[in-house]
């Protein structure tokens, strides 16, 4: 499991990084790809579980709120309002075997996925949006790694036992401890921002914590379905959800960092 991780995360992380580095229409596409695949896995998994997802007025609603920031207050009003007329029309046309709870968790996980990738959007309207997407993503990363070595090397108490069984509060303050080594060091090294390092260690620290948040929220709507993994397409990982659940919680948090202090 350990090896094909390591594989994956070689050959995807100089792709993610490229894409990244291209802009534009490359970096839109990607995160949309992002959003279509992880609003794919949630159906799937709500379909395995017996709910009946509205595919047509679900997918409609995450793509009005990833592109929210392209679009005036009149026209987001007036597509808002067909999307919903959209959901009301199916649940009408499918009601004898459509429940209420279906309708719900379709809304909910377009808004989920569809609202928390705009951020990639938004940051990329920023001067420096490669590098401040790339700390985005090296906070993620640095979190991950920390909470896995310190987990496993040092892990004893258990943090949620119910939701993730393997997390532990050694394993998260691990996390925690090498995102802020890495932002510090991302702000040494690259040189472009200058701010002050009380600020840098809250960054870390508060992207680390929201990051753990952001994968146990995951580990809750897997628990909800009962699978182990939101999907198979990276191996090692799992899905896309499984490996992108705490940066879609990180890439709001960093947005507005910037957006206030930068």
């Amino acid at each position: 499991m350990l090896k094909e991780r390591v594989l994956s995360a070689v050959i995807g992380i100089p792709f993610i990084l490229g894409i990244l580095y291209l802009g534009g229409i490359w970096w839109q596409g990607f995160f949309l790809l992002l959003a279509i695949l992880g609003l794919f896995e949630i159906y799937r998994m709500m379909s395995l579980r017996g709910f009946k997802p509205l595919f047509t007025a679900g997918y409609f609603f995450m793509f009005l709120c990833f592109f929210s920031n392209r679009l005036d207050f009149f026209n987001l009003t007036l597509f808002l309002a067909l999307a919903l007329f959209l959901a009301i029309l199916e649940t009408v046309l499918r009601f004898d075997n459509l429940k209420l709870d279906s309708v719900a968790l379709t809304i909910f996980s377009s808004l989920y996925v569809g609202f928390l990738l705009s951020y990639a959007l938004k940051i990329l309207n920023f001067e420096h949006s490669f590098a401040i997407m790339l700390l985005a993503f090296i906070l993620t990363w640095s979190t991950d790694i920390g909470g896995y070595f310190f987990g496993k090397r040092w892990g004893r108490h258990k943090m949620a036992p119910n939701l993730s069984p393997k997390k532990t509060w050694e394993g998260a303050a691990g996390g925690i401890f090498l995102a802020d080594l890495a932002v510090l060091a991302f702000f040494k090294i690259t040189g472009i921002f200058e701010f002050n390092i009380i600020y840098i260690v809250l960054l870390g620290l508060s992207t680390s914590i929201i990051a753990q948040i952001g994968d146990l929220f995951a580990s809750s709507i897997k628990r909800f379905f009962q699978v182990k993994d939101s999907g198979n397409i990276i191996p090692g990982h799992g899905g896309i959800l499984d490996r992108f659940d705490s940066f879609m919680l990180v890439i709001p948090l960093v947005y507005y960092w910037f957006y206030f202090l930068g």
